[in-house]
């Protein structure tokens, strides 16, 4: 018997639907990208149960003839390709000619496609692959295609996937990025008989752009005009510096039409934003690049997310002056609260819910052919761009820092007493919101208990603070400096592990907390976990919540940026609760400690600096850094030549 077999057809199609078909947001993502290459105007998504159970797009397209239709579930099967040449120019979207072949092979499917010449469609019933039934059937002109029981004949597969929020924020994505990239076509989003996202398919981009990012946000962003540089050619939205948020999961690249990730675009958007934000946060955008198709390689990865550059230099560059010109052009002035100035005109139609909004503003149309591209020192930077041969594009790593500066906190104390007599470390309230906050001290979470063990004989005298960042304080060794943001984080971070009851202050205006789509949820489907560290939330329309309380300790301006980084954390964890409980207590202790670069008054100094020099537990902040650093008088007399060497 030969060692090496031919697999059957229908093994490889399991393994091809292994590649493709990874959970429903891949279906989606294949079956509408399928619907904007025939053209549709009109592509309607419809869910239950996360897409696992019934997933249904509909479109107005070209359709499909009697005689195409049972081919199109044939493995490598396209209408897209014809020669070898046209590989290296691919301007569609699908083109390998494996999708409905790995998608029937895990699924039951029924398609209905009618041509616009047709009197009558088509109506095909498939199995793990195989037609059960092809009939005329009376429907509209284009395609739908219902997709049920997704991996029903491969129960393995079933235990990767996530609950249902998680996999019906994930078809939320797909339709988005397809939104932005086509705001010509008109999408609808229904998931378990509500319509939770809609576009009006008027062929302005500022139109998905505020369905996708929200009212604040979109109020916040800056305009790219389109930027031409060679062939390729930029354009989009940006947010302002101010801004940023704390991941890149807001960040939407397009390259000729289809959604991409990319390290290279992503560092040079941030490399344009480079001593304008703040460190450890990063900005949102989306952004769109026109090329010619043979300097792009689509073809790299079986969910075509992934692409290849011929001329890494260019891109990088185009991108980089694109958003730097941006910036530059706009006083980026933070939008507090938006007006009929600031964010255009909203309209309402049947179409759209009522958590879902249209704005009506000027028409951002796709750019045409420029003229030759300026010199780069006509460009409106501030200096001339210069970027040598051998350059290669740097790709910025994620980076966690705490220096934020807040000039709306009031003084802080480092102890203050609750009515009930109970030491408890403070929260932070803006003085310029004071109204909008009560502090709730019926249970307030008790003190941690002093160890009886000091690293410290004894105790150090506070003399000063350097660069209000860096407690300076004398005891009989030497001089001791202590990180007073490291040391208050790492304090708040001990107590609120240990608490059993965390104390809650009770916002009395909500908080209307926006969100992206996987963000809202992850939250959705950790909300027992998110209660457990003190916030009180509740959905509040589509990809929002209403906070209304929070943790004592954290200051309530701080909480949409608390709620999305603890949905990072969420999304990006695999450990068991404990652990991830711990991560989000490290989110709102960060938060609610002293921030550097705040002066603090020399008694509460003192108090900081006693509670930590008597906690060995507190000889690092939850990051890892160390909170004290010792400079003994020797080594101070040997600066000064006071001992011999």
């Amino acid at each position: 018997m030969p060692l090496i077999q031919e697999l059957s057809p229908h093994l490889a199609d399991l393994i091809a639907a292994g590649e493709v078909v990874e959970r429903p947001a891949s279906v989606a993502k294949e079956l509408v990208e399928n619907a904007i290459d025939a053209g549709a105007t009109r592509i309607q998504v419809e869910m239950e149960h996360g897409g696992i159970s019934y997933l249904r797009i509909m479109d107005n397209g070209c359709g499909m003839a009697a005689e195409d239709a049972p081919i199109a579930f044939r493995r490598h099967a396209t209408s897209k390709l014809r020669t070898e040449a046209d590989l290296s120019a691919i301007g569609t979207l699908g083109f390998r000619g494996e999708a409905l072949a790995a998608i029937a092979a895990v699924s039951r499917i029924d398609l209905f496609t009618k041509t616009k010449d047709s009197l009558a469609g088509q109506h095909l019933h498939l199995e793990a692959g195989d037609i059960l039934l092809q009939e005329e059937a009376g429907c509209p002109d284009g395609t739908t295609i219902v997709i049920r029981d997704l991996f029903y004949n491969t129960p393995a597969r079933m235990k990767f996937l996530k609950k249902d929020f998680t996999e019906a924020g994930y078809v939320t994505d797909v339709v988005e990025h397809a939104a932005l990239s086509h705001p010509e076509i008109a999408f609808t989003l229904v998931r378990d008989g509500k319509q939770i996202f809609a576009t009006a398919g008027d062929n302005k981009l500022i139109t998905p752009v505020f369905s996708v990012f929200g009212r604040e946000a979109t109020a916040n962003m800056v305009e790219v005009p389109a930027f031409q540089r060679d062939s390729l050619r930029a354009w989009g939205y940006i947010t302002k510096p101010h801004y940023c948020r704390p991941n890149r999961s807001m960040q939407h690249f397009f390259v000729n039409g289809r959604y991409i990730k990319s390290r290279l675009l992503q560092a040079a958007v941030e490399e344009a934003y480079r001593n304008r934000m703040i460190t450890g946060k990063y900005p949102s955008c989306a952004l769109f690049l026109e090329m010619p198709l043979n300097l792009v390689d689509v073809n790299v990865h079986p969910a075509k997310t992934e692409v290849k550059f011929a001329q890494e230099k260019i891109v990088f560059e185009t991108i980089y002056i694109a958003c730097k010109n941006a910036l530059e052009k706009n006083d980026n002035i933070p939008v507090m609260q938006p007006t009929a100035t600031q964010i255009p005109k909203v309209i309402r139609e049947d179409h759209i819910t009522q958590e879902q909004q249209k704005i009506e503003t000027v028409s951002i149309p796709k750019p045409v052919a420029a003229k030759q591209s300026p010199p780069l020192e006509q460009l409106f930077v501030p200096r001339k761009v210069s970027l040598p041969a051998n350059f290669r594009p740097p790709i910025i790593e994620c980076e966690e820092e705490d220096e934020v500066v807040s000039l709306a906190s009031p003084e802080i104390s480092i102890a203050e007493k609750s009515p009930g007599g109970v030491q408890k470390m403070p929260h932070a309230v803006p003085a310029m919101r004071p109204e909008k906050v009560e502090t709730k001290t019926e249970s307030p979470v008790e003190a941690p208990q002093q160890p009886e063990v000091s690293m410290f004989t004894a105790p150090a005298k506070v003399i000063g603070e350097a660069f209000h960042t860096y407690i300076v304080a004398q005891d009989e060794q030497g001089l001791v400096l202590v990180d007073k943001h490291a040391a208050h984080e790492r304090l708040l971070f001990n107590q609120l592990r240990v608490s059993t009851h965390m104390a809650q202050q009770q916002l009395l205006k909500p908080y209307i907390a926006e969100l992206s789509a996987a963000e809202f949820a992850m939250l959705q489907e950790h909300m027992e976990t998110i209660q457990k560290i003190g916030f009180d939330l509740a959905p509040f329309g589509e990809n929002s919540f209403a906070v209304r309380a929070v943790p004592a300790y954290l200051d309530a301006a701080d909480t949409g940026e608390v709620l999305a980084e603890m949905a990072d954390k969420l999304s990006a964890s695999r450990n068991p609760t404990p652990d991830r409980l711990d991560d989000l207590i490290h989110t709102v202790a960060c938060k609610a400690a002293i921030k550097a670069g705040k002066q603090t008054s020399l008694t509460e100094l003192q108090t900081l600096c006693d509670r930590v020099l008597g906690d060995p537990e507190v000889s690092a902040c939850p990051h890892g850094r160390p909170v004290t650093v010792r400079l003994t008088k020797y080594e101070i007399d040997k600066l000064f030549k006071r001992v011999n060497q």
